[in-house]
């Protein structure tokens, strides 16, 4: 998904409005010192919209890229683990070197070939 571009008012009004405060970690982030983000507070992935009402400032290093490594990335897996689970579908099972699902043939005097 395609992410939206914000303007720079639009970022300056989103730092505001939170009152300069992480979303993460509650800190408050002084923005002449520190290099901050907009995160999406649900991430597009887990459904959540690309609109300011869903999007907050966080510190850049430290709290943006800890709640996306510890956070983020295990639910959307998990959930597209679901997904597909609730779907269906299966990895093909490898557990035979030659069997059904192989483009080999084992032969009965040993060896292999195509099928």
């Amino acid at each position: 998904m395609k992410r939206r571009k914000l303007s720079t008012a639009q970022r300056v009004q989103l730092f505001l409005d939170h009152k300069r405060t992480c979303h993460v970690c509650l800190g408050q982030i002084d923005g002449a010192r520190e290099a901050w983000e907009v995160e999406h507070i649900i991430p597009l992935a887990m459904g959540g919209d690309d609109e300011l009402s869903n999007m907050a400032p966080v510190h850049k290093k430290g709290c943006h890229e800890q709640k996306t490594r510890t956070e983020d990335v295990p639910a959307i897996a998990r959930a597209k683990r679901r997904e597909a689970r609730h779907l269906g579908v299966k990895k093909p099972s490898d557990r035979w070197a030659y069997g059904r699902n192989s483009d080999k043939k084992a032969k009965i005097g040993g060896g292999w070939e195509y099928r």
